[in-house]
């Protein structure tokens, strides 16, 4: 594992979030407001931002524990390494609750707060903590599945919205 492999995983996941970014800021507000009905009930185009900012942040919370301490998650999961208890659709369930009412300007600055921060934990770890040939893009699954897995996915599940009409 190279420090060429680190950068290029580092890269990898700074231009999905560019692009995501670049992509959900084209929006317009009838859009941001579309429901994405695969989430759940109540759950709009706005609503998935910090949803994926909160997975962002967890790979830098991961991250930031394994550059202080050492050590990576087992197989208990990323939630478990940094003491999050709540399940997977518990978690979703509290951030679509905490975030519901939140203005944009809120939504977008934990967006950014999020992934700047899980690009500097990133940035402190070493070629071998970050980087597994056999995984996604060439890293650890904790971070390629919260740093762009989930992105592309979710990117695919407003795309699907946006193109629902009544009808459908």
């Amino acid at each position: 594992m190279t420090e060429v492999a680190r950068q290029r995983a580092i890269g990898v996941l700074e231009r999905e979030w560019h692009d995501m970014d670049t992509w959900l800021r084209s929006l317009s507000e009838s859009d941001l407001d579309r429901p994405v009905f695969g989430e759940g009930p109540g759950w709009c185009v706005r609503d998935m931002i910090p949803h994926m900012a909160w997975w962002q942040g967890l790979a830098g919370r991961v991250a930031e524990k394994i550059a202080a301490e050492g050590g990576a998650p087992d197989q208990r999961g990323s939630r478990a390494f940094v003491g999050i208890t709540l399940s997977g659709d518990e978690q979703n369930a509290e951030i679509f609750k905490t975030w519901r009412d939140r203005p944009m300007s809120d939504r977008w600055a934990l967006w950014l707060e999020a992934h700047s921060r899980m690009m500097d934990a990133l940035r402190l770890l070493r070629p071998e903590q970050l980087v597994r040939p056999d995984g996604p893009e060439g890293m650890h699954p904790y971070f390629a599945v919260p740093g762009f897995v989930h992105l592309r996915n979710h990117r695919g599940d407003i795309e699907a919205a946006l193109k629902e009409t009544a009808t459908t």
